[in-house]
């Protein structure tokens, strides 16, 4: 067993007061559990959301980058507003607002409420940056700046860069947790279209993705990919791929998204496996 996983672990058992006499002993699952189960199932969500909104910035936006409509209505939710405003002479895209309401708005990655900005960064428009007002995801309020490049064909390959952004957790008391996300980068392949047509609601992705960040406790994680993870629109989750989660001076866990079927394993599942013990989650 890794020392530092142990440590942790006898300072959780000390502190339920199980190292007497007395004890009947604590079961090991049940401590790994209470180690790793909060910090591990924010960051697979952090994690979950942010493709959610990797993605729905290629479908809203990077589908669209040739129309000349100033409101994109293509393949988009009836709750969703899209407007294009452009430069003075109408040549050039400025900015594209993408509007979720304010109630909950579930699009085509996932369901937001608030407003995501894409502002194009030259005027090959290339590269983008992505800001939030009032954005929220899953009982998170999210803030930062994200940054999109297109490798290739717009609407296909893509990489995002996330760094200092900021997930504010509210829980049904009510009370607030600051997960602060100080490095996050992936990079987006387009793999096939279930039907093999023109619409874009089926694609399929494959990604990697690295990730850290500081959870409320002040513990630091990380969750890494390089084996490529499946994301698919119809899921609006990550439906397979392997990575890795670290939490620092505790230990790791290996998490399986699963098998990458469409049909199997659009339940958003996730499994992970640490010092022999599985624990699962659903995103």
């Amino acid at each position: 067993m890794n020392l530092k996983f142990l440590t942790a672990i006898l300072f959780v058992l000390l502190g339920l007061g199980l190292f007497n006499s007395c004890s009947t002993g604590s079961d090991p699952e049940d401590v790994i559990d209470s180690v790793f189960s909060d910090p591990l199932e924010f960051t697979l969500q952090i994690q979950n959301i942010t493709s959610d909104i990797t993605m729905d910035v290629n479908a809203v936006v990077f589908n669209n980058l040739d129309t000349n409509k100033d409101t994109i209505t293509d393949e988009i939710p009836d709750c969703v507003e899209a407007l294009i405003y452009r430069n003075a002479d109408e040549t050039e895209i400025d900015s594209i607002v993408i509007d979720y309401g304010k109630t909950s708005c579930t699009s085509n990655g996932g369901s937001f409420r608030g407003k995501m900005i894409v502002d194009p960064s030259d005027a090959s428009l290339t590269n983008f940056e992505v800001r939030f007002s009032e954005f929220y995801s899953k009982g998170f309020d999210i803030s930062g700046v994200m940054n999109l490049q297109i490798v290739d064909v717009a609407g296909e390959d893509f990489t995002m860069s996330f760094d200092d952004a900021s997930f504010v957790y509210t829980d049904s008391n009510d009370e607030k947790s600051t997960f602060e996300i100080s490095e996050m980068s992936s990079a987006y392949t387009y793999i096939k279209s279930e039907e093999l047509d023109v619409d874009y609601v089926d694609d399929i992705f494959e990604f990697t993705t690295s990730l850290s960040g500081i959870h409320p406790n002040g513990t630091t994680f990380s969750l890494v990919s390089d084996s490529k993870l499946t994301y698919a629109y119809s899921c609006k989750n990550i439906i397979g791929g392997d990575a890795t989660f670290v939490l620092t001076d505790v230990g790791e866990g290996d998490v399986d998204f699963g098998g990458g079927d469409t049909f199997d394993d659009c339940n958003g599942n996730v499994s992970v496996n640490s010092q022999d013990v599985t624990l699962h989650f659903t995103l």
